[in-house]
């Protein structure tokens, strides 16, 4: 069954809406953007994390009040705007110039509201595939698991490495990243696969692509960060804004998708 974001009109608001980002990216480093902040620790690039994470919040709830509790449809959408929502306040909270420590917990905020998303997406991604499990093989599983692990290990490595100078919270935080990613990438090389081989959709397909690229991003993050070459606008950004907005047009397929059934059981 296609829905009209099936259709080249709608793909090429897409690819227009990626490249867009490409496009705040480059004007904010050729206008050297750390020189005009916006606000404090606020910069032109900044707004991308408030502008597409929110309409992949906005979409998700109204996913949520359209599906309720049916089913593992309903169950996964609530989970997937709360931790929508849960990284939305840790993009919000984020600060480029920070130290952790123990005695000040706000500086932990944007990493507690980051984490805690996890859990919340792996739940999304094991409701999304449990209708499909009969068709997921221990094969695949398998597969799925060997390249998270091969993916995770060389993460580990250069964050244990004692070649940069980080105490130990700072060591113990940029750990658990890579260990998430991990555990989310397991289901999403699944689904992924699944959609190759015609076995689920383009559309849900999207938000599973996001994934990997957010992971991606994720991980290219946590090198810039040890290395201390992470700045505002860094093009690794461009990475975690296409997740948010394959994530937001993935949501919003799903919105018509639901248009269109109801349209169709009305008639």
């Amino acid at each position: 069954m296609k829905t009209r974001f099936d259709t080249l009109e709608n793909k090429n608001y897409l690819f227009f809406a990626l490249a867009g980002v490409v496009v705040v990216f480059l004007v904010g480093n050729i206008a050297h953007q750390e020189e005009f902040p916006i606000a404090e620790d606020l910069y032109m690039t900044d707004l991308l994390f408030i502008i597409f994470p929110g309409i992949v919040v906005v979409f998700g709830l109204m996913l949520v009040f359209r599906y309720g509790l049916r089913g593992n449809h309903g169950i996964s959408w609530i989970l997937f705007t709360l931790a929508m929502a849960s990284w939305y306040v840790g993009e919000m909270t984020y600060k480029y110039d920070y130290k952790y420590e123990l005695e000040d917990l706000s500086t932990l905020t944007s990493d507690f509201f980051y984490i805690i998303g996890y859990p919340l997406f792996l739940g999304f991604t094991i409701c999304y595939l449990k209708p499909r499990k009969r068709i997921i093989s221990k094969k695949m599983v398998l597969a799925a698991s060997l390249v998270s692990i091969l993916f995770v290990i060389p993460t580990l490595y250069f964050t244990f490495n004692g070649e940069y100078q980080l105490d130990e919270l700072t060591i113990f935080l940029y750990a658990i990243y890579p260990i998430l990613d991990g555990v989310i990438l397991i289901p999403s090389i699944i689904a992924t696969v699944l959609f190759f081989r015609g076995q689920v959709n383009l559309l849900w397909s999207l938000i599973l692509i996001a994934t990997i690229l957010f992971i991606i991003a994720d991980t290219s993050y946590l090198v810039f960060s040890v290395e201390e070459t992470y700045y505002p606008g860094h093009p690794v950004d461009i990475l975690f804004v296409w997740s948010y907005t394959l994530y937001a047009f993935g949501a919003l397929s799903h919105i018509r998708l639901y248009k269109k059934r109801k349209t169709e059981l009305d008639t």
